[in-house]
């Protein structure tokens, strides 16, 4: 399941919710453990499923899967460019035809046992997440869809093969589910290559990593604890020898960093940081890799009057995009696709895309279209980088009523929204997509055909034009190698689906996260929050 799918509840929805997480607050121990000097308190609001990087797929367990284990490759600059891989616990090369990656496991890397990471370690963990079959096992399936083989070369080299060329793989290997744990501790818990692997329950309480942190105890609902891997080879070890991750919604840690008994908190939105003591409190933000967008049914079945391409493009053309920006707040942007601004590949602009009144009355005129209500499934429990998912599909709903569309919210809980998300059956919908992992070939799941293509009823040879015209583009684009060509090929991908395909995007809200002032070295990641081990 992408994380696109995964069910996040919309801090701060709920005023009896926050004023039960207050008074938690007001209970907790929490004040002892920001004030002493090796610890440091952290509050998000969890959403993990799973500890063990082979299943943990959600944003919580990123955040903890990246400070416990390392992976076979890493982002540039400490895990923050995104544009360039690096060696991790392994340098790689890749083939002229980048079909085979080949990893070379490197000296200086020791899990928390005291044991060194070896070639059997990176195999044992990339075939584990493969044959596990969790949420992220189809990190490690090629664009042809199927499974990139993984092979011990030697004691030191391991070989990871496509049967097509798979250009975005190097960047996979870099993502947390692909932490390398140590395969003997692992297996001593029960773990194995395939769907009988039982090591999940042990690893979600204790780990088996070489990061610079393991954990000393976990609650998936509520607190995890880490601790300082005095194994740990860096030269750049944590200051903070304990940790203490606290689930809390966004009110409540806007109190709690404010007060002190927090030193980050990573929910808040651009409302919630208003008010802060500046002095105390310091706030840092970039561009997020989420994307908030609509999309609207291609297929006649479920989409009826609103599938005609005329009126997805009049659709486009009655959302005023300006408001929105204003409505999400500072450090939001207009996607031009689908693809986010951070990513490679992304469209800064498109004349498809750009509020239009007069455009848009005159397609929804050629689409005949009579002022039928469109029913709009929306989740009414969620938010997204601060944005209100239902109050954000009230915002289009009153902006593309000034065109003649007659859109009908139909507010479902996060559950049962999914449930029609993935089925297939929304007429038209409000939802969001976060990375997979930070690279263009994630966003190919939208193309005709492709899994998130066809939530939308966008398939080939059902009459459906823009599909027939777009496949081409995804297939070409997803095995693109040349980085300039490939970044090239994905925005010729969206400029198809930007002209009667059902997904229309409409805003990137900013990733933020606020600090005590007496910090450094926090920096805002949209893959897994903050790297602990850098805060001083």
């Amino acid at each position: 399941m992408r994380k696109s799918l995964i069910v996040r509840a919309a801090a701060a929805v709920s005023a009896l919710a926050m004023a039960a997480g207050l008074a938690a607050c007001g209970g907790s121990s929490t004040g002892s453990s920001a004030s002493s000097g090796s610890s440091l308190v952290v509050n998000t609001n969890f959403d993990a499923k799973s500890f063990d990087p082979a299943r943990a797929y959600e944003f919580t367990s990123n955040m903890v899967s990246h400070q416990v284990y390392e992976t076979p490759l890493a982002y540039a600059d400490n895990g923050n460019d995104f544009s360039k891989v690096e060696p991790g616990v392994a340098k790689y090369e890749m083939s002229a035809d980048a079909k085979t990656v080949t990893l070379t496991v490197q000296d200086g890397h020791t899990f928390s046992s005291g044991a060194k990471v070896t070639a059997d370690d990176l195999t044992f963990s990339l075939e584990r997440l493969q044959g596990m079959q969790g949420n992220p096992s189809f990190l490690l399936t090629d664009p042809a869809g199927k499974p990139v083989k993984v092979a011990k070369k030697d004691d030191k080299t391991v070989t990871l093969t496509s049967s097509v060329a798979y250009p975005a793989l190097p960047y996979v290997l870099a993502f947390p589910s692909t932490g390398v744990v140590e395969k003997k501790v692992v297996e001593e818990h029960g773990g194995t290559t395939d769907t009988n692997d039982k090591a999940e329950t042990w690893l979600n309480s204790n780990s088996a990593g070489s990061g610079p942190y393991k954990i000393s105890s976990a609650d998936i609902k509520s607190e995890v604890k880490l601790a300082a891997n005095d194994k740990y080879t860096s030269n750049d070890k944590p200051k903070y020898t304990n940790v203490v991750i606290q689930n809390t919604t966004a009110a409540t840690q806007k109190v709690n960093v404010q007060a002190g008994s927090a030193q980050i908190a990573f929910d808040l939105g651009a409302d919630d940081v208003k008010g802060l003591d500046s002095s105390k409190i310091k706030v840092t933000s970039s561009p997020s890799l989420y994307t908030l967008y609509a999309y609207i049914n291609a297929g006649k079945q479920y989409g009826k009057v609103a599938s005609d391409p005329n009126f997805i493009n009049a659709f486009r053309h009655a959302i005023n995009y300006d408001e929105i920006l204003k409505f999400v707040g500072d450090g939001a942007v207009q996607p031009g696709g689908i693809i986010p601004p951070a990513l490679s590949g992304s469209l800064k602009s498109d004349e498809h895309n750009t509020y239009d009144l007069a455009k848009a009355k005159e397609l929804l005129a050629k689409s005949g279209y009579k002022g039928e209500k469109v029913e709009l499934v929306v989740p009414s429990d969620m938010a997204i980088g601060g944005v209100n998912l239902q109050n954000l599909a009230q915002k289009v709903q009153e902006q593309v009523k000034a065109a003649g569309i007659n859109l009908e919210l139909k507010p479902l809980s996060s559950t049962a929204w999914l449930d029609v998300y993935r089925n297939g059956t929304a007429q038209s919908s409000i939802a969001y997509w976060g990375a997979d992992y930070p690279e263009a070939g994630d966003y190919a799941a939208f193309g005709p055909d492709a899994a998130t293509g066809l939530h939308a009823g966008w398939k080939t040879g059902a009459g459906i034009a823009s599909a027939e015209a777009a496949k081409p583009a995804f297939d070409k684009a997803q095995t693109t190698i040349d980085k300039d060509a490939r970044a090239k090929a994905f925005q010729e991908a969206q400029q198809k689906m930007n002209d009667g395909g059902p997904f229309v995007p409409i805003v990137t809200p900013a990733g933020r996260l606020a600090y005590a002032s007496n910090l450094s070295g926090v920096t805002y990641n949209p893959i897994w929050y903050t790297d602990l081990a850098s805060v001083k």
